[in-house]
Parts: structure tokens; C-alpha cells; sequence
């Protein structure tokens, strides 16, 4: 579940100088939890007192709704300090209130109704732990994230020397690599949605934008699959509105287009999934679920086959450091892939399971680790990361045991799912996989 913050600002103080508040909670820059914001809703404590002879009520407003704040807490620390007078039988000694109050918009003010005019005393917002690029027809985008999305679309962050020099020398030991080892290479570059869709985006992408600096590096030998121009013309949307992932239907053709370079097959002979059956879910993804309340969009969901009854291996290790192993005898092409990938593959793994017979995944985002090329010994090598990551060269020489290492001295790693009967092929590279964990 997300974790949100809350900002309040005082507002202006205006000619009502009889009004004294103080708000304890919620504070400027307190964190909450999506589950509790949801369920329970905000803590609003803190007291007010109106020396005026005039009725007055204190209330929360979000959106069109008004939540009365019942003053009946008794607060005798504000009769004392703040009035100086003692509290006991004091008329206004019940001055406080403490009140969880759902909400339904991200923002809120606290204001009191006092002969019949609303004085707002206090404004609040509701943000995520990251700031929501809203773009056209409701689309949402990256803002101010590590990567610097934006301004690596726009061109005001580059692709640095060090980077392009990284990126020539992993680019040609990988060339290099594939040819004496004899191993069909097929390195994916995951394009951000903004670079498909760029009629929802507010920027223009530059010239100079660090994917398209890169593409320049890219060797005539080395397949290489950018799909920014095969998902436009994709017959389904290619991206979810609220997530910075591709759709299940983007999954399956980068899945096809990778597949064709390594098996040199033309894409419609691999298109096996026309009885593939679709569902329509409201979902928030990772960027609609930063916001609140939460942003949702239909998107479909594959529900005719799951590659996890495929899965014979998961090392359980979060992100960088997962090891999956699939099997599926019934596959298209009798061969072992070796995917070295990142968050974008886990979709593709319900369409690539049924194009290999053997899918080994490991979560490096394009770092090769050659132990793991020894164990597994495949026939075809996937390198998958995302355009937005391309600021950094993957490292041809990686380790995934330091990943694995890494883990173990920030906490307890989870054990490891295998299932009872392994194929024999597969026993060996399993086992160098669960010695890592020990």
C-alpha cells in the first residue's frame, strides 16, 4: 500500500482576531498509510476558542463535503496557558476536538462558520511519496522521479561521456560475446510511455533525449528492439493510463518482436495467442496509486493461462537478485531463454513461457552475470531494461550472488518455492541458484 504525506498551510489571518486555534494533528509533513487513510481515515486534534458571544462551529471541507468538528474534548493545558485562568468549571473548558474524519479529495480545508460566513483557517493536502505528472484524457506520467524522466524526454538531461563510453564498451563485449560463444543476443529497451503516447505528454521529446543518443551506439550485428513505433501502431493500447508499465498487450509483442530477432522467425509466426482470453479490471498501478484518492483505469488482464503454474523456481528475492525458472513442455520453440531483465519482463513471461520450453529470469536490468550464463547454458540470451534507466550503462560483468549477499545483510530472505518434480535439464542451474540463497 502506498504511503502518503499530509501539507498544511495557516491561511491569512483575516479581521476575526477573537478566533484562537491550534491544530496538533495532522503536522506538516506527517506520513500516513494508504490502508489506514482509507479505513480509518485523518486524526484532526487540537482546540479553538472564540471569545465572541456568537455561535460558532468548526468544520472540515473536502471537496463538497462538510465534516463538523464537535468541540467537546475537554483541553484544561489551554484554559491554563493560553487564557491563564483556571480550568475547573471554566465555560470554555471544552474547547478541544479529536476526530477521525474520512476523505474523499486530496485536498481539505478547516475553517468555522461564524454568523453565517465560512472563515477558513488551515488548508491541507494529501500527496504521494512521488509528484504525478497528469497528462491529457487522464493519462499519468513520472514527475520527479530518480531517473529524471522529464528531463531526460526533454533533453536537459544528457547521456553523459562516461555513460556513452560505458555503454560502447558493454554494447561491443556483448557483440563480441555473441559471436564466439555462438548465442543468438537480443537486447530489449523497454520504451516509457511518453514516448509512444506523446500526444498525452506536456513535453516535447528532444533530439538529444538519452534513449535516442544511445540508439546511435547501437552495432549493425547486435539485435536490438525499441518498440516505440511498433506500439503505436499496436491495434491495443500498448501502456496502462495509471502505470509506468506496458499493457499485457505490449508484454505479448515485445515478447514476439524479441523472439523473431533470436529465432529469426517473422513476427506473425509467432503470433500463437489468438485464443488468449482477456478481462476488463479497474486498477490504480503504480502511478494511480500514488494519488488520492487513488486514480483507476479499465485495463485487460490475461485469464485464459498463467505462467505461474509454469513456474518450477522462485527464489523469492524482491527485485534486483529474483531468480524464476519456467518450464513448459508444450512450448513453441524447444529452446532455453535466458532473460536478464527487469520489471517490465514479468508480463512477457505469460507469453514467453509459451513460446520456450525453458525460461530462466533474473532480475539484473541488463547486467550479465557469466556464473549464471555457466549454470543455465542457454540457447538464446535476453538483455531487457528500461529507456528511462539508459543513464547508466548495465555492466557486462555483474554479480548476481552481490544482489543476493546485499539482501541478506538488510534482513531475512524469504525461502525459496520449488516445485516437486524438476526436469532434469534443470536440476543443476536450480541447485547453483539455491546455493546463492545459503
Amino acid at each position: 500500500m502506498a504511503v502518503y504525506s499530509i501539507s498544511t498551510q495557516k491561511s491569512a489571518p483575516g479581521d476575526e482576531t477573537q478566533i484562537r486555534w491550534h491544530l496538533d494533528f495532522p503536522i506538516q509533513g506527517q506520513t500516513i498509510d494508504g490502508s489506514l487513510l482509507n479505513h480509518e481515515g485523518v486524526l484532526f486534534q487540537g482546540w479553538l476558542l472564540d471569545q465572541s458571544d456568537s455561535p460558532i462551529s468548526l468544520v472540515v471541507l473536502s471537496g463538497c463535503e462538510v465534516i463538523p468538528l464537535t468541540l467537546s474534548r475537554p483541553r484544561s493545558d489551554v484554559i491554563s496557558k493560553i487564557l491563564g485562568d483556571s480550568p475547573e468549571d471554566h465555560p470554555k473548558l471544552h474547547c478541544g476536538f479529536s476526530q477521525q474524519v474520512k476523505l474523499k479529495h486530496s485536498s481539505f480545508s478547516i475553517g468555522v462558520v461564524k454568523e453565517g460566513r465560512f472563515i477558513q483557517i488551515l488548508t491541507g493536502a494529501i500527496e504521494g511519496k512521488f509528484q504525478i505528472l497528469k497528462g491529457e484524457n487522464g493519462w499519468l506520467f513520472l514527475d520527479n522521479d530518480t531517473n529524471k524522466s522529464i528531463e531526460q524526454h526533454t533533453g536537459k538531461f544528457r547521456l553523459s561521456r562516461t555513460a556513452r563510453t560505458e555503454w560502447k564498451e558493454y554494447l561491443g563485449s556483448l557483440t563480441d560475446y555473441s559471436k564466439s560463444k555462438k548465442l543468438p543476443v537480443c537486447l530489449l529497451v523497454a520504451p516509457s510511455k511518453e514516448m509512444v503516447y506523446q500526444q498525452y505528454y506536456p513535453y516535447k521529446f528532444s533530439k538529444q533525449a538519452p534513449i535516442r543518443k544511445l540508439t546511435e551506439l547501437i552495432p549493425d550485428t547486435l539485435n536490438f528492439v525499441l518498440p516505440i513505433q511498433e506500439f503505436k501502431n499496436l491495434d491495443r493500447r500498448s501502456f496502462r493510463v495509471c502505470d509506468t508499465h506496458w499493457t499485457v498487450h505490449g508484454a505479448r509483442l515485445a515478447s514476439q518482436l524479441v523472439s523473431s530477432k533470436l529465432s529469426f522467425r517473422d513476427v506473425n509466426e509467432l503470433d500463437i495467442f489468438n485464443s488468449d482470453v482477456y478481462q476488463r479490471k479497474r486498477s490504480s498501478g503504480d502511478l494511480g496509486s500514488k494519488l488520492f484518492p487513488a486514480q483507476l483505469h479499465e485495463e485487460d488482464r490475461l485469464i485464459s493461462f498463467s505462467y505461474r503454474e509454469k513456474v518450477i523456481y522462485d527464489n523469492n528475492v524482491d527485485n534486483f537478485g529474483r531468480v524464476i525458472c519456467m518450464f513448459n513442455q508444450d512450448a513453441l520453440l524447444c529452446e532455453t531463454l535466458l532473460v536478464f531483465g527487469s520489471s517490465s519482463s514479468y508480463t512477457m513471461f505469460d507469453y514467453l513461457t509459451r513460446l520456450y520450453t525453458n525460461i530462466v529470469f533474473v532480475h539484473t536490468a541488463g547486467n550479465i552475470d557469466h556464473n549464471v550464463l555457466e549454470a543455465v547454458k542457454p540457447d538464446c540470451l535476453c538483455l531487457q531494461t528500461n529507456a528511462r534507466f539508459v543513464v547508466k550503462a548495465p555492466k557486462f560483468e555483474g554479480s548476481v550472488f552481490e544482489y543476493i549477499k546485499a539482501k541478506k545483510t538488510s534482513g531475512v530472505l524469504k525461502s525459496p518455492t520449488i516445485a516437486e518434480t524438476l526436469p532434469a535439464h534443470s536440476v543443476p542451474y536450480i541447485k547453483f541458484f539455491n546455493e546463492m540463497l545459503r
